[in-house]
């Protein structure tokens, strides 16, 4: 019990004080530090997931990285592209299709831009990759989100999908002490390098 009192608080205080590290980032850097994730993510995408059609997104929120110009990069390429519903009710995300990025999304949950209502929904019909956001990862490929476990819950009902974690070099800390049901990575991608998990085969 003690353990896991010092697990959660530890992970906590990494929480808070990678959002507020985050948070301190100029904008005109933040937007630049997001320019060498997209570049970065396109390669890999090109040499490794050339054949991948389904991605899942997320909608950049506060100083989260911003990678809308890849969305719209892989809309022109065809691809589909998901984004997540918070379902507060049962504590879990649904993935609607999105064809627009200007019109196809309303204010939702937690303040954050969600596809519309109206939009099909994901059913694990293919392999899809997943673009995860986070507020701290670490070298062991391990993620803190924001503490609601959404991603996770996701993840260990679709773990066919290939994980892959965006986030800025500053928010790489191995102070992580995973919990049982936290989900790594497959592939973190950040503004000064790429992290693959052990053994991890693209093929």
């Amino acid at each position: 019990m003690a353990k896991n009192m010092e697990r959660s608080q530890n992970n906590a205080n990494l929480r808070k004080q990678n959002k507020l590290m985050r948070d301190s980032i100029e904008l005109q850097d933040r937007q630049f530090l997001s320019q060498q994730i997209v570049i970065s993510l396109k390669a890999l995408l090109e040499s490794d997931f050339e054949r991948a059609n389904i991605f899942l997104c997320f909608y950049p929120f506060g100083s989260e990285v911003d990678v809308l110009l890849l969305y719209k990069h892989l809309l022109d390429k065809g691809k589909e592209l998901y984004f997540p519903v918070s379902d507060k009710e049962n504590h879990q995300l649904i993935f609607r299709r999105v064809s627009n990025l200007s019109t196809d999304f309303h204010l939702g949950a937690y303040d954050i831009m969600e596809p519309n209502d109206d939009l099909p929904v994901y059913n694990n019909d293919g392999d899809a990759v997943v673009f995860t956001p986070g507020l701290v990862f670490d070298t062991n490929l391990n993620r803190l989100g924001y503490g609601a476990g959404y991603y996770d819950r996701f993840f260990h009902q679709n773990s066919d999908v290939i994980k892959i974690g965006l986030c800025f070099n500053s928010q790489i800390n191995n102070e992580i002490i995973p919990e049982e049901h936290d989900v790594p990575m497959d592939i973190i991608v950040t503004d000064r390098r790429i992290l693959r998990r052990k053994g991890y085969d693209i093929n």
